[in-house]
């Protein structure tokens, strides 16, 4: 009997059914999908989810110049309602780090960005919606390096299917391929770096094109 661990990267899984659609974002889906991997007389040991909370911090739009508070706004709904289906789902164990607000700035989309560059709009064409706030990641992948090394060493899963496409986890990977563990990475169809290839068993992803 194969132990199986599943790791998944969640801002990347969750952008990426979000754009294709193939099925609704919630605890139990994403664990139906993860089973799908597995072979006959495999065993699922956990699934750990690794994001970060909803900021919640409160700013103001930089054309309009209106209050918002982006723990209410409906992606942050949105991630709570994703969060609290994940904790009641099985086999799951959610990580979760911290959002960070780059010293409150704003980032414009590089589509609006281009056309101001190359003198198709100006400012005064700009709307609220063409601004986000300058968000970073806290503390992901250093949880998910620490899991993976720990279940590498006290040898608690035969194989790791990883759901990701962030070649930083690399050296992680090394660790867990030579304390015996086979990895397996699901890019979900996108490209992925040669690093990040090399360094993982094999490549599948069980969802169509």
């Amino acid at each position: 009997m194969r132990k199986v661990v599943f790791m998944i990267d969640g801002w990347f899984m969750r952008k990426t059914i979000h754009e294709v659609k193939k099925f609704p974002y919630t605890g139990p889906e994403i664990r139906k999908y993860c089973i799908r991997h597995l072979k006959k007389d495999d065993y699922l040991y956990r699934i750990f989810y690794y994001d970060t909370e909803p900021l919640d911090k409160k700013g103001h739009n930089p054309i309009t110049k209106k209050a918002i508070d982006f723990n209410r706004t409906p992606v942050a709904i949105a991630q709570r309602n994703l969060f609290n289906s994940i904790k009641k789902t099985p086999n799951f164990a959610l990580r979760l780090g911290k959002t960070v607000w780059r010293n409150n700035e704003w980032l414009l989309k590089a589509d609006k960005m281009k056309a101001l560059l190359e003198k198709k709009i100006t400012v005064d064409d700009l709307t609220e919606n063409d601004f986000r706030p300058l968000i970073e990641q806290k503390a992901v992948d250093m949880k998910l390096g620490l899991d993976i090394t720990y279940i590498a060493t006290k040898r608690l899963s035969d194989l790791l299917v990883i759901i990701t496409g962030d070649a930083d986890i690399v050296p992680a990977l090394k660790f867990a391929r030579r304390e015996g563990m086979q990895v397996c990475l699901d890019p979900l169809w996108h490209p992925i770096r040669p690093e990040l290839s090399e360094h993982v068993d094999f490549i599948s992803t069980c969802m169509s094109r």
